[in-house]
């Protein structure tokens, strides 16, 4: 099974992404990932592995935006 979250909202959206994917890591523990936008442009990063291990501080910087949607499988 997978989790599937997404958020819209006046402020950055990258750690809310986050914490919900740390709540839904019961639905896959194989892969994760984060895509955001800025209006102008999509930022994303991907890979395999557990939430805590997927996304670092430097990853979490490198998604700004006010919509997002992450997954976890």
């Amino acid at each position: 099974m997978c989790g599937i979250l997404g958020i819209v909202a006046r402020s950055p959206v990258n750690q809310l992404l986050y914490d919900g994917l740390l709540l839904l890591q019961h639905r896959g523990q194989d892969a994760a990932g984060i895509v955001t936008a800025d209006g102008k442009t999509f930022h994303m990063h991907k890979a395999s592995g557990m939430v805590r291990d997927v996304f670092r501080t430097r990853h979490m910087r490198s998604l700004p935006g006010n919509y997002g949607i992450a997954h976890c499988r």
